[in-house]
């Protein structure tokens, strides 16, 4: 699969960030969508310049949590999972559920290079929600030139602001780390620096574990 732009309809989803569970089951998708599947979400980490799979990448894969309220449905980061690609470039997350968003995408970072385009689905796999909707989501970084350092990373998400534990959090935590030395070595502004290091700071003062309803109100 080549590397595609984000089209409208996967550029609608990420903009609002919220997915309709019942849309798979409305186009025509999978009846078992929520269902446990027997497949996982997998890709190659590939330098865009080269076509080459990049070894020691990190990759953030992001899971989502949908929200209904009375006047709307949207879901937000509740966890992230990270691994580090070997020599083929490939990495691979458990699919938590078919509702589309456990995970929703994935990001990656490595020391020199930034953010190149990703592979997406077709709207039409991506409704259906089966094994080609997760595979070979591929991500493409592009070297950085040292004189004009491009500061775009990952998806944005890896901070994971509703993650109700370090733990849920951790692989967010690593990949900010990475970006931190990345944005400092090229000297990016001190409000991007800072802003980083900010949401280290508030992963680091998450919980070890989940807080209980109970346990709030004590």
């Amino acid at each position: 699969m080549k590397p595609q732009m984000v089209g409208k309809f996967w550029a609608a989803l990420l903009l609002a960030t919220s997915i309709a569970a019942g849309s798979a089951h409305g186009a025509g998708g999978n009846p078992l969508a929520f269902g446990k599947p027997d497949f996982e979400f997998t890709g190659t980490v590939y330098d865009n310049v080269t076509k080459q799979p990049i070894e020691g990448a990190y990759v953030v894969a992001i899971y989502r949590e949908q929200v209904v309220s009375m006047a709307a449905m949207n879901s937000w980061c509740v966890k992230t999972r990270g691994m580090y690609t070997g020599k083929d470039g490939k990495f691979r997350f458990p699919v938590e559920n078919l509702k589309g968003n456990s995970p929703l995408y994935a990001g990656a970072i490595k020391p020199g290079y930034y953010n190149g385009p990703k592979v997406f689905p077709p709207e039409d796999v991506w409704k259906k929600q089966g094994k080609e909707a997760y595979s070979n989501r591929d991500i493409f970084l592009n070297p950085q030139d040292p004189k004009r350092p491009d500061f775009a990373y990952g998806t944005g998400e890896e901070s994971c602001s509703h993650a109700r534990s370090k733990e849920d959090a951790i692989a967010g935590l690593e990949f900010l780390k990475i970006q931190l030395a990345e944005v400092t070595r090229y000297k990016a502004g001190a409000q991007g620096i800072n802003a980083i290091a900010h949401m280290i700071e508030g992963i680091d003062r998450l919980p070890s574990s989940p807080i209980t309803p109970a346990e709030a109100h004590k």
